[in-house]
């Protein structure tokens, strides 16, 4: 009776818990890299402590608006990188859980197989 029940909770309801972690994990690493956040600041300046505007000659202007675009340009390097990296973890674990899918309904069949090739060596 115990085998039954195993084999039972292993096809239904240990299967749909594989897949809703897999889901869940998934959503955690999107979330943990915060690649929709980094996409909508993608542009904006990066760690910068004054992005008013500067009051001043044409000269101070200029090198704030310089400082500013280099700011940016930075900050849309390094959320390029982040976003890259999520996307690169996030699919790694896709690719992942996805493997495990497939691989799940066979592994309780594993110790039977192992069973009849080592008797028939």
């Amino acid at each position: 009776m115990l085998i039954v029940a195993f084999f039972s909770w292993w096809y239904t309801a240990g299967w749909a818990q594989l897949g809703s972690r897999a889901v869940s994990r998934i959503g955690g690493l999107l979330d943990f890299f915060s690649v929709g956040m980094l996409l909508k600041s993608l542009f904006a300046p990066f760690r910068q402590i004054s992005v008013g505007r500067v009051q001043g000659s044409l000269d101070t202007q200029l090198r704030a608006w310089a400082d500013r675009q280099i700011s940016r340009g930075i900050g849309a390097m390094v959320r390029l990188a982040v976003i890259f990296f999520g996307l690169l973890a996030t699919l790694v674990m896709g690719i992942v859980s996805v493997v495990l899918l497939v691989l799940w309904p066979i592994v309780p069949i594993i110790p039977f197989i192992v069973t009849v090739v080592v008797l028939s060596l």
